[in-house]
């Protein structure tokens, strides 16, 4: 372990007290007690279950559970450990799944009064559908705002999500419902989704870990009107935990037009903490400029390149450089993928939108064709800029966020309109690129707010991403750390 690394853990977070242990067990653990009858299926999802029965009412991050639908999964499960049959390394592991993914047998509110909570959902998404073919158990659906829109998580059907770690700050969106269920232990594994940062702002807000997949990686149906910005991908406490879930979400799906024919390679490696061999570049910026700045979040980001130095990586100090302001094509995407939404939804129904969306749809139809062809095509250049960069890197360090989570009430920081995004440009641009991106926790502010790094890779290599990530982790395994409120929630 790095030096300092194990101070950051204990000065700043709190190991799961006595009780909590089977809540914040790996995937691996899990499924190894499993298979060797120290545990099984059913009482996991059980004891899981009245956990969020208990919490959950702190943070607001599960918006639909079923106990009959889960414990019929996980006996399903229990069946086929004892027939020594399970279906995977997967079979039997308690996962969440954020709820603008369909899940057959589940509602499907996408954060929406637009939509039915009695309209049957009969097929699942496909990543959902990789899942339950592993033999996941689902726990619940989490919030996310309406139809993922927002840096926060509060819609107008379920209202706010609290961070675990500051119940006054937010967790990030849109994803802000995993991420809080992560950190309360609310089962290993989480589905997350994002199209400008959505799974690695709350994973860097709430001491999870999230990657964006490279665009493709993760097959998707029907397709988002903004693809190729958003991706679904896997979110989890570890690493390891994350990579096991994108194994599977990654297998192949017919209906998807855009999934890649190449399945991805569990890095065999992944517990090797060496890193030699790969030329990872460091930006504090990566190349944008947000008016906020955070010398603790700097600090903090900073030791990401020294635990990956210490692994034998090969660090150089060097910004991307961008044609234009990433922000400029960004704007555009967003503002007309909000009309597309806002208009889908009956006429009758669109008064019960968020404001937000509303008002962002309103400007995507001031947007013309030629505007939103110049759009594409900075976004092509975007996307020629970041391979020229990672033909000479591996990969980039740098920030997720510019300050650490702000005030729960706000849906911005202060001082900013609620549709400017130029306050946190560190996460949209890979969007537009395509490629594999995720946050790994680096550490605490000093009133204990959680803190994660970027890693952005080469489009494709999200082995890599991973293998740095858990070169980081392994030096500063701040998954031990978990919220302080459960000292006194869980006794």
């Amino acid at each position: 372990m790095a030096e300092g690394a194990a101070e950051t853990v204990h000065s700043s977070g709190t190991c799961a007290v006595q009780g909590d242990d089977l809540a914040f067990m790996d995937a691996t653990a899990l499924a190894d007690a499993f298979r060797l009858r120290k545990l099984s299926p059913v009482e996991v999802a059980m004891s899981l279950l009245d956990r969020i029965d208990k919490l959950n009412p702190l943070v607001n991050a599960v918006v639909h559970s079923d106990r009959q639908f889960t414990l019929a999964m996980a006996s399903a499960a229990e069946a086929r450990y004892r027939a020594q049959q399970p279906l995977s390394p997967l079979d039997g592991i308690p996962a969440t799944i954020k709820d603008l993914s369909a899940v057959a047998g589940m509602p499907l509110r996408r954060g929406s009064r637009t939509r039915d909570p009695r309209t049957p959902v009969t097929e699942d998404s496909p990543c959902v559908a990789r899942l339950r073919e592993a033999g996941v158990v689902f726990l619940a659906k989490t919030a996310t705002p309406e139809v993922g829109c927002k840096v926060v998580t509060r819609s107008p059907v379920h209202g706010v999500t609290a961070n675990p770690y500051d119940l006054t700050k937010t967790p990030g969106g849109s994803s802000g419902g995993a991420s809080a269920a992560l950190a309360l232990g609310f089962g290993p594994l989480a589905v997350g989704s994002d199209g400008a940062g959505s799974i690695r702002i709350p994973a860097s807000s709430t001491n999870v870990f999230g990657l964006k997949p490279s665009f493709g990686r993760v097959p998707a149906f029907p397709p988002d009107i903004d693809m190729p910005l958003s991706v679904v991908g896997p979110m989890a406490r570890t690493v390891q935990d994350a990579a096991l879930m994108l194994d599977v979400m990654s297998r192949p799906e017919p209906r998807d037009p855009f999934a890649w024919p190449i399945p991805f390679s569990m890095p065999a490696n992944l517990t090797d903490a060496n890193l030699r061999g790969l030329r990872i570049a460091v930006s504090s910026r990566l190349g944008c400029t947000s008016p906020l700045q955070n010398a603790e979040v700097d600090r903090l980001v900073a030791r990401a390149a020294v635990f990956a130095a210490d692994a034998g990586a090969e660090i150089f100090e060097e910004d991307p450089v961008w044609p234009i302001d990433p922000f400029e094509p960004f704007a555009i995407f967003w503002s007309t993928s909000c009309m597309a939404t806002v208009d889908a939804a009956p006429s009758d129904r669109r008064s019960l939108i968020d404001p937000l969306l509303r008002s962002v749809a309103a400007a995507g139809r001031d947007v013309s064709v030629s505007a939103y062809l110049k759009a594409i095509e900075q976004r092509m250049a975007l996307s020629v800029a970041a391979r020229s960069f990672f033909n000479r890197f591996d990969l980039l360090i740098g920030p997720v966020m510019p300050i650490p989570p702000y005030g729960i009430e706000r849906d911005v920081p202060q001082g900013f309109a609620d549709e400017d995004w130029r306050w946190c440009p560190y996460t949209y641009p890979w969007n537009m690129t395509g490629q594999p991106a995720a946050s790994v926790p680096i550490g605490f502010t000093r009133d204990g707010l959680p803190v994660g790094a970027q890693i952005i890779g080469r489009l494709g290599e999200d082995e890599k991403v991973l293998r740095v990530a858990a070169a980081i982790e392994r030096q500063c395994p701040l998954y031990l750390s978990s919220p302080p409120l459960l000292l006194t929630s869980t006794t």
